[in-house]
């Protein structure tokens, strides 16, 4: 079906659609259907897998390709980053397409992006790395000789889960001009030609009125190429669902406008690209990319007088989307969008309007102009817009200033955006000579313009303070913002308008003001990151102890790492899709297929009534008796406890028929009586606990009488966690086939062994006939034990009734729907210390949310209780906790599970205390550490020899805290509404050697003297593999190239631990030179035999062969330390963070970061300090921006993908982010000397909220606000602070010169 020719002949008809890829033209079949996508085709039908799928919504990158075309407009060849996850295939006919195998590959030589990427330890679980380098390579072809500063923004469209960014960032900075780095320098041209030629790319082929493909429900793809024919068709389909496509972004923001009856790709009509200008103003047409009109207008509005406020538009642009969305959106498509959604925050309308642009409307032959206001009122159906006016302004006096306010950085909403134009006259108080133009967005459907603010500025003194207050109470008074549930709150966005229209007056006026306020008017810039790493390299012996990049990493940057939805197809093989619960609670009563079985591909539908009595429906933990937990089962039965729950299973021949079906299915249920609980305080409030732990108290007198004290100081308050998802770029996938061996089961997982046993129970079969396969993990941070548990299952049950291989991939929103997260928390705390600022007594009441059902709970909770100290001694403390259910699903391990929210819960209580007392937070915690000499912990741990105190000390001068807190104070009082804040403070992460089941190492040594290593915990990015090969080469004594690392496989390893607590890497080391061990021991008689060749590794393997000597050796390792003794230990860390908040938006960036951590002797410190940066980034995202929310009626999760749900990107790390090891550490209660370092960094991104803090405290004692101590609920995102500066209209006075 689908033609394969070479570049060379061309035999395709011109009438077939083809595309090249690679180099090789492909037909397009017309019958693949117009909603089938250019990452659907790459992957399975040229089954070229290095471009991934992750959320379909052009916002992860891990799709992007590079496509080379000549331009419709100029007819010049350009080259692009597209989003392959929304690129329609049938728009792709005549382009060139070059994926990430198309650039390098093991055979052939790497590229160097590639290799650069995977060297510089870029590459951690690897399934981000093709797109990141795509990224790259698109814009470089662009932009060959890019500054650091260029570099950082191509990558605001790409998200990696792992690695914290900055190995990504120093990588990809090699390739700019200015770069320093070693090694650096920008890429010769062969580099950036590939796979494709100039000479080789032609005109995109268009069809007229004639439709290109046809799809299941009679959909039809058109390709006209002039306006003309794009005219008729319109008139044709005026009173049908049609969609107009450029780029098709749109479609992953408001994926219900993506199905339509016709689908018209209008990027081929070159009318639409058409450009003039004059000294009069600017027309564009509305094919022009928002990339394009970036270009344009910084061009055009450098030149002409009358356009340079275009300048300011571009600038605005670059927080619209990202690289490969602004480079293939349209500005007009970005408008219908707004027109079809009057409340959307569209940054193109409220530049565009208040530039007073005319927006070109064509209507069969017949052109006409409107205002965008008008615009938004107009039925549009048959018409088209065609192009706008963008007039130059008669005056040089014309102000033009916009903003958006957004939760992240970059690629995010707006809470609000803003437009202003004013002619101001500044000889004359800088007054407002002609009507301004004020635009919002964020405030309602029905408010875009500021009229009667603008009415009353007219002819106005904007340095008249009386002026000011009266636009900003004309302005509220018309700023009604509507309740929108994924943003912010209806008060937090119209403060938020006043406040931009202040600072507007501030920048616009900002020589007639004095210099303190005149600093509010400006927005934040990005400098190129700045980074330093520090460490030693602390040998034991020639490999381990050195920093080296993973083996596999270069395959991985290439797209030649296997993963799990990676396998070849196999030809009878069938998909599978869950159906979801729509809401909750309620009971489950049937399912209605019908719609569903309209959809080509459909085989069946699997529920729980198929598994009755024949298979077992529980996801229990299965490494104890079914009956010691709750019942949770694989597919809902009867009741139905949260929305989002797996209720049933459809089956299809391809994902996307299988995806589409499991949405057409009605679910039949019964509503009940009761509300959704969703909320851990009305848990609290309404409930009663599902588990309530015992008070552990520490301390050898009463522990009131201690709280109590004679003039001590007290505190007591609550703090509010926020929940947290895995979001790992690889989604949840799994594939089982039976075969005569049983059940082979594959997944990426954290602990194969509970996958095998979980699936064994199910089919009623014994384990040896359940193969389970984890061939690696594309990000895990714990959410791929039993979640992955759960896809396992559902593919080996399908397989089981089917009798076929099944697979599944979950959509980014059903993984965000069905599983389990971080749940909230609700830490209520009472604390007393002395007036030198001694901790006295510290009282802990843990109420923590576990979901619908508490099975893992009770872990959490206990490790949450062990950790609440985290570095900070108290000769008394009390601690219990209670868990709570919710209609929710069930909470699990997210990296750093109990500690995370016990260091937040740690450091503000400490927080409130040195508040109370009047103390230097800095100093009131650094006096409050374990001292090296302390005996015992409040586990009753030595502390002996502790590192907290000697790495504060050093970090406290490496980082300069003492200058540095000078410079921030002297900021502060120079600038009245930018502040800054400088906070320090420790984590004490402990580790616990108490696991399950024993880490396990098979090595395998061949003839030729390589080695195999099969090992049972997976490698998630976190380097194990590495580090256990340097650990193999280390204890055989042989070069680390002889030893290959193979898939972990639960019948390779059987009974093997669990990857996760951070001790995996240590302990399949061990358990690698036990192994290790083994073989020597049975080498000696052979070494004693021939001593000449004792060393000689290939020889010795030969002749132990010939004498019968075994070559194969299992290790294990479980729970003792090198002495023989159980391991408890700490790893601690050390923080500083300087941030910057501008007062009147609630945005901060984090200026610099300073991390020390003691991870004992590192095993591989290249590896450790990528797991530090990534870590602690991952908890920046806990602590400021990543939330749930959920719908109060239906319990549904509003937050399922990644417009509403945003994970950190590369812009919001630290611009100057410095990671230093201990040096000259060591660690006798553990393996190695080493210690965990995957997790315990998490545990230091509270500072993060501590150091905004601190500047919110500095405007508030400025401006004679009550000195309270602060409190709120997490994340603490720019709402939360502008919530807490409590700016008012006494605070928003100007004070001209």
């Amino acid at each position: 079906m689908y033609s394969k020719y070479s570049a060379e002949s061309r035999v395709i008809s011109p009438t077939d659609p083809s595309l090249h890829v690679n180099g090789i033209q492909y037909e397009i079949p017309r019958d693949c259907g117009p909603e089938q996508m250019l990452i659907d085709f790459l992957r399975d039908i040229l089954e070229l897998k290095g471009s991934k799928v992750s959320c379909r919504e052009a916002a992860c990158g891990a799709c992007i390709v590079c496509v080379t075309y000549k331009h419709p407009g100029t007819g010049e060849v350009v080259s692009r980053p597209v989003n392959s996850c929304l690129t329609p295939l049938y728009s792709t006919i005549g382009w060139h397409v070059t994926t990430v195998e198309g650039l390098g590959n093991k055979k052939d030589g790497y590229h160097p992006i590639q290799s650069r990427l995977a060297d510089n330890y870029g590459s951690q679980c690897g399934y981000c790395s093709p797109g990141f380098v795509m990224s790259m390579f698109s814009q470089l072809l662009n932009n060959p000789k890019p500054t650091e500063a260029e570099v950082e923004h191509f990558f605001d469209g790409n998200i990696c889960r792992c690695t914290g960014y900055r190995p990504i960032l120093d990588s990809m900075k090699t390739f700019a001009k200015d770069c320093k780095a070693k090694g650096a320098g920008c890429l010769d041209i062969e580099d950036l030609q590939a796979c494709c030629r100039k000479a080789d790319v032609q005109k995109v082929p268009t069809s007229g009125i004639t439709p290109v493909a046809r799809g299941w429900r009679g959909q039809r793809f058109y390709n006209p190429g002039s306006l003309d024919q794009l005219l008729e068709l319109l008139h044709r389909m005026r009173q049908s669902s049609y969609r107009l496509l450029v780029g098709n972004t749109s479609a992953g923001v408001f994926k219900d406008d993506a199905q339509a009856d016709f689908y018209v790709n209008i990027r081929n009509v070159p009318e639409l690209y058409e450009v003039k200008e004059s000294k009069n103003g600017l027309e564009i047409g509305a094919c022009l990319s928002i990339a394009d009109l970036m270009d344009l207008f910084r061009d055009v509005g450098s030149r002409i007088g009358g356009l340079k406020h275009l300048v300011e538009v571009a600038k605005h642009y670059e927080v619209v989307g990202s690289q490969a969305v602004r480079r293939n959106g349209s500005w007009a498509g970005n408008l219908m969008m707004k027109h079809d959604h009057p409340g959307m925050g569209s940054d193109i309308f409220i530049t565009m309007e208040a530039s007073k642009a005319m927006v070109k409307i064509a209507h069969s032959r017949s052109v006409k102009e409107y205002t965008l206001t008008d615009f938004l009122q107009l039925d549009m159906r048959g018409q088209l817009i065609v192009g706008a006016v963008l007039p130059a302004m008669s005056t040089k006096n014309h102000v033009f200033k916009s903003f958006k306010v957004t939760q992240r950085v970059l690629h995010s909403h707006a809470y609000v955006n803003a437009a202003f134009h004013f002619a101001i006259d500044k000889r004359k108080k800088h007054s407002v000579t002609e009507k301004p133009s004020i635009l919002y967005g964020g405030i309602s459907g029905k408010f875009n313009h500021a009229t009667k603010t603008e009415n009353y500025l007219q002819n106005k003194s904007l340095v008249d303070p009386a002026v000011v207050s009266g636009a900003l109470e004309a302005l509220q008074s018309e700023v009604v913002p509507v309740e929108i549930p994924t943003l912010s709150s209806p008060e937090h966005r119209r403060t938020l308008a006043a406040n931009l229209l202040y600072k507007f007056i501030l920048a616009a006026c900002a020589d007639a003001v004095e210099p303190a306020q005149a600093s509010g008017g400006l927005v934040f810039d990005r400098p190129a990151q700045h980074t330093e790493v520090s460490f030693a390299e602390e040998m034991q012996g020639e490999w381990l102890g050195k920093a080296m990049p993973k083996q596999e990493a270069r395959a991985q940057t290439a797209g030649e790492a296997v993963y799990v939805n990676d396998y070849k197809a196999h030809k009878l093989e069938l998909y599978a899709a869950f159906v979801l619960a729509p809401e909750a609670p309620a009971k489950l009563q049937g399912f209605v297929t019908d719609e569903a079985e309209k959809v080509p591909g459909y085989r069946r539908i699997v529920t729980a009534e198929d598994m009755k009595d024949k298979y077992v429906n529980s996801l229990a933990f299965p490494m104890m008796p079914m009956e010691m937990f709750e019942k949770e089962e694989i597919l809902a039965s009867e009741k139905i406890s949260y929305s989002g729950q797996p209720l049933a299973i459809v089956l299809a021949n391809t994902q996307w028929a299988a995806d589409e079906a499991a949405s057409l299915v009605e679910v039949q249920y019964e509503q009940t009586d009761e509300e959704p609980l969703l909320a851990i305080r009305d848990a609290v409030a309404r409930s009663t606990p599902a588990q309530k732990g015992e008070p552990h108290i520490i301390g050898s007198g009463d522990f009131e009488e201690a709280l109590a004290a004679p003039g001590a100081v007290r505190v007591e308050g609550e703090i509010l966690s926020s929940e947290q998802t895995h979001f790992p770029i690889e989604n949840l996938t799994a594939f089982a086939e039976i075969t005569e061996e049983g059940v082979i089961v594959s997944a990426p997982h954290q602990w194969v062994e509970t996958m095998a046993l979980v699936v064994a129970r199910m089919l009623r079969r014994p384990v040896n006939e359940v193969r389970a396969i984890s061939p690696r993990v594309g990000g895990g941070f714990g959410g791929k034990i039993n979640m992955s548990d759960l896809v396992a299952a559902a593919v080996s049950l399908c397989a089981d009734i089917s009798g076929a291989p099944v697979r599944i991939s979950l959509t980014t929103s059903t993984v965000m729907r069905l599983t389990s997260k971080r749940g909230t928390k609700l830490l209520k705390y009472r604390a007393a210390c002395d007036t030198k600022g001694r901790l006295l007594a510290v009282d802990w009441d843990l109420h923590v949310e576990v979901g619908y059902v508490n099975n893992v709970g009770g872990l959490i909770s206990h490790e949450m209780q062990e950790s609440m100290d985290m570095g900070f001694y108290a000769p008394n403390r009390k601690l219990a906790f209670s868990n709570y259910r919710t209609n929710k699903p069930c909470s699990t391990f997210v990296r750093s599970p109990g500690p995370a929210p016990a260091a937040l819960g740690s450091l503000l209580l400490m927080d409130h205390l040195a508040h109370a007392a009047g103390i230097d937070p800095i100093q009131f915690k650094r006096d409050n550490l374990y001292q090296p000499d302390q005996s015992t912990d409040m586990l009753g741990l030595s502390r002996k020899g502790d590192s907290l105190i000697l790495m504060w000390d050093q970090l406290y001068e490496k980082a300069d805290i003492k200058a540095r807190l000078a410079e921030v104070e002297k900021f502060n009082k120079a600038n009245r509404y930018r502040k800054r804040g400088l906070d320090m403070s420790a984590a004490s992460y402990f580790v616990s050697y108490n696991h399950f089941r024993p880490a396990v190492v098979k090595l395998s040594v061949l003839q030729d003297g390589s080695v195999s290593v099969y090992f049972s915990a997976s490698e998630i990015g976190q380097g194990i593999t590495v580090k256990v090969a340097q650990a193999v080469a280390t204890a055989l004594n042989i070069d680390i190239n002889l030893v290959k690392m193979k898939p972990t496989d639960s019948q390779m390893t059987p009974n093997g631990n669990v990857t996760g607590g951070s001790i995996a890497s240590e302990w399949c080391c061990r358990a690698a030179m036990d192994a290790a061990k083994q073989l020597n021991d049975g080498f000696e008689p052979v070494r004693q035999a021939d001593p000449e060749n004792a060393n000689n590794w290939p020889v010795l393997v030969q002749k132990a062969a010939y004498m019968g000597c075994s070559l194969t050796a299992i290790g294990t390792y479980i729970r003792r330390n090198d002495e023989g003794k159980g391991a408890q230990y700490y790893t601690n860390g050390i923080c500083a963070v300087e941030a910057e908040v501008d007062i009147l938006t609630g945005v901060y960036q984090m200026r610099r970061v300073d991390l020390m951590v003691d991870v004992g002797k590192s095993l591989n410190p290249g590896v450790d300090i990528g797991q530090i940066e990534g870590a602690f980034v991952f908890g920046m995202g806990y602590c400021l921006t990543e939330r749930t929310i959920y719908d109060p009626d239906s319990g549904k999760n509003l937050c399922d993908g990644t417009w509403n749900y945003k994970v950190p990107q590369a812009a919001d790390t630290p611009r100057d982010f410095r990671v230093h090891l201990l040096e000259k550490s060591s660690n006798p209660s553990g393996l190695l000397n080493t210690r965990a370092i995957g997790e315990p960094p998490v545990c230091l991104a509270p500072v993060c909220i501590t150091a905004i803090k601190r500047a919110i405290e500095a405007y508030r004692r400025q401006e004679g606000k009550p000195d309270k101590f602060l409190q709120f609920d997490m994340p603490l995102n720019p709402e939360k602070v502008l919530t807490l500066c409590e700016v008012g209209d006494k605070d928003r006075r100007l004070n001209p010169k």
